[in-house]
């Protein structure tokens, strides 16, 4: 049973686990792994003064290490962000501002979606794979002339970039992390922070999607791939070998859609905004305010930092919230929360007549964005009458089975007012 206070008492409980490949390394170890000649170029032809180093909490015991390679290379101040804003994987240019840097190094795992503002370089990091247990475990699992979609962990760049099978008759596309700044290579698209040499993602439907980690399979950071190719078998690569994803797709898409009907029912609808630093997070907000009001319902925004029960509790009138963030966290373990969490576009098929379940899902909320490959403009439904109030049909409820008139807050002209929690 959750609380509706919180002590403090789990942050100073917290275990971190440090990972096995970085935990203990001398000074060329240092070098390596984090990259500090490509980090001291970057920072030369940038002409940076003031550089934030982030690191997540496992890799937080060769910071001091990594800030002082760096300090006696330079004549620049280089200084260590504490505990990030929001998720770890997300470049922090909250924290990385209010410390007036002109720059930001982002070392370890990341979502790789693009940042707002300052200039960032991503340093993947190394963590050690067995390339040849994992071709074959792939050579047991599938026969050799099926075609695979490999996704990995961004710290297993260094070794499975190119990767490849000695005389496999199938296709293997390799998703490889790219700069958000640079052009795509010719053939090729982005998806996930990721180039794949496919000319749509069409192309890969019938491929066995093949997911490289570190991570625990019950990891949340794994929908945002599970969803995105939920008409393909997906499949886990982890230290415990090669499985189907332990979740069932299916099953975790009809929990999201009894959310969604969820989010019918609802008059009152709260935004959290879980990130400041991804691109475009002031547009979907904007989208989905705009959405909401033409939806007859009320919406009120809130700037909360990280996710926690308690903090949601305290507003019991708001029925759902959307949360705004990067792809891997907009999937938080809602079963202690008290209201439901969905999804920018999950918002979008509860109130945009024009969106239908069962196609395409997008994690990535700059897909929803004009220009984006999932927009759509709101259905007719959301049209005005010579009043000025917006028309909605009535429908029967999923979840209640009672009929929902339309226009249930027809007279609310509020904006979503920001409330900081």
């Amino acid at each position: 049973m959750t609380d509706f206070s919180d002590s403090g008492s789990r942050i100073m409980d917290k275990t971190i686990h440090l990972s096995e490949a970085v935990a203990e390394m001398d000074n060329e170890d240092i070098e390596s792994v984090f990259e500090l000649d490509r980090c001291e170029g970057w920072i030369k032809e940038k002409d940076l003064q003031r550089v934030a180093l982030q690191f997540p909490d496992y890799l937080l015991k060769n910071a001091p290490a990594v800030a002082k390679g760096l300090g006696t290379r330079l004549s620049r101040e280089v200084f260590i962000l504490g505990d990030t804003s929001y998720g770890e994987c997300c470049v922090d240019e909250v924290a990385a501002e209010h410390l007036n840097a002109d720059g930001i190094i982002h070392f370890g795992h990341t979502c790789l979606t693009p940042s707002q503002r300052l200039p960032v370089l991503y340093v993947f990091t190394i963590k050690h794979i067995d390339t040849a247990a994992l071709g074959a475990s792939l050579r047991k699992k599938f026969c050799e002339d099926l075609d695979i979609l490999m996704i990995y962990d961004v710290e297993y760049d260094h070794a499975l970039r190119n990767f490849s099978l000695q005389d496999w008759r199938g296709r293997i596309v390799v998703g490889e992390p790219i700069d958000a700044t640079k052009p795509l290579a010719e053939g090729c698209i982005r998806k996930f922070g990721r180039q794949f040499q496919v000319s749509s993602l069409d192309e890969l439907k019938n491929f066995k999607v093949v997911y490289v980690t570190s991570e625990a399979r019950e990891s949340v950071k794994i929908y945002n791939f599970l969803f995105s190719f939920s008409g393909s078998e997906f499949y886990v690569y982890d230290k415990n070998g090669l499985d189907l994803a332990t979740r069932s797709v299916q099953k975790q898409l009809m929990k999201r859609y009894f959310l969604i009907e969820k989010t019918k029912d609802a008059e009152r609808i709260g935004i959290l905004v879980g990130t400041l630093g991804v691109a475009n997070f002031n547009d979907i907000i904007s989208r989905l305010r705009s959405l909401i009001k033409k939806s007859g319902k009320k919406s009120y925004t809130f700037l909360v930092g990280k996710l926690n029960p308690q903090k949601l509790a305290n507003f019991p009138e708001v029925e759902v919230f959307v949360l705004v963030a990067c792809p891997e966290t907009s999937f938080p373990d809602s079963s202690e929360f008290f209201q439901s969490v969905v999804t920018p576009y999950e918002l979008e098929i509860a109130l945009n007549s024009s969106r239908e379940w069962g196609g395409q899902y997008y994690t990535d909320f700059r897909d929803l964005l004009s220009g984006g490959e999932g927009y759509l403009e709101p259905g007719a439904e959301h049209g005005e009458d010579e009043a000025g109030d917006h028309n909605h049909e009535p429908d029967v409820s999923l979840v209640t089975g009672r009929v929902r008139a339309g226009g249930l807050a027809q007279n609310y002209n509020g904006n979503g007012e920001l409330m900081t929690i």
